[in-house]
This record gives C-alpha cells, sequence and structure tokens, in this order.
C-alpha cells in the first residue's frame, strides 16, 4: 500500500465515525437528552426539598436549610443582611403550615411542571408529607421554595 493510498483510507474511517457520531447525537438530542435534563432538574430540586426538611429536624442545620430554602446554595452572596433576610421570610414559609422543628417526612414525587430551555431554571413540583400531612412546593433555583396551596 502506498502512503498516500494509507492517508486517503484513515481520513475515510475518520470521517465515517465523525458522522455516525454527528447523528447518534441529533438522534440523542430529539429523543433522550430533554428527557434527562428533565429528570435532573427534577432530582435537583427533590434534593434541594430533602436537605432544607433535614435542616429542620431537631439537630438538623438550620442555617443550610434557610440559605438551601432562600436561593437553592450554602452560600447567600449578600452576607450577614441577606441572612438576615432570609430567616425572617423563612420563618414566614413555617408558619403558613404551622411548622417549627419536624421530625418526619415523606418525599413522594418531583415532576417539571415548566422548562425554560436553560438548564437549572426549569419550575419543579414536590409533593409528600410532613409530620404526616400532605404538602407541594414549587421549586425553581435561585428563588425561596413556595408552597402550592
Amino acid at each position: 500500500m502506498k502512503p498516500h493510498e494509507l492517508f486517503w483510507g484513515i481520513d475515510a474511517k475518520r470521517l465515517l465515525i465523525g458522522g455516525i457520531v454527528v447523528v447518534a447525537l441529533v438522534v440523542a438530542g430529539r429523543c433522550g437528552l430533554t428527557y434527562m435534563f428533565t429528570s435532573g432538574e427534577a432530582h435537583s430540586a427533590e434534593e434541594r426539598v430533602r436537605r432544607v426538611l433535614d435542616g429542620m429536624k431537631a439537630g438538623g442545620n438550620i442555617d443550610q436549610a434557610i440559605a438551601l430554602w432562600y436561593v437553592g446554595s450554602f452560600h447567600l452572596p449578600g452576607g450577614q443582611m441577606q441572612f438576615d433576610e432570609a430567616a425572617t421570610a423563612f420563618e414566614a414559609w413555617q408558619r403558613q403550615r404551622n411548622l417549627g422543628r419536624i421530625s418526619t417526612y415523606e418525599i413522594k414525587e418531583a415532576r417539571v411542571t415548566k422548562e425554560t430551555g436553560q438548564l437549572g431554571q426549569a419550575t419543579v413540583e414536590v409533593s409528600g408529607t410532613i409530620e404526616g400531612s400532605p404538602f407541594k412546593v414549587r421549586v425553581v433555583n435561585g428563588e425561596p421554595i413556595a408552597w402550592i396551596e
């Protein structure tokens, strides 16, 4: 085999493999990636609610729960002033359901109800029970968790 024939044989293989990869990505984008991102959003919201509720248990870290409830992060960029604002809003949120420290909860479902097309910005409903009573909340990254009446 001459050197130029070897070169063209390798390029043809690369071109074929590249074409297969592009087709696979297009098919995955149409079929699977949307579902994968949607299920990731639901899982992330469920985990955020779980951590907030864990922080509300006796012995839980209420400060972390407040930060997660308020913006979905352990870090509040506004420092102590923003934490005080978040804590006040969190207490009002708890009073809406007569909650203080809790002992039991169960998360039953987390489902995306609105997609924005941007990763991490979907609206997710999380439902379950707290102390045996049903609850449903709306979770959007960067916003406080809100009760759904």
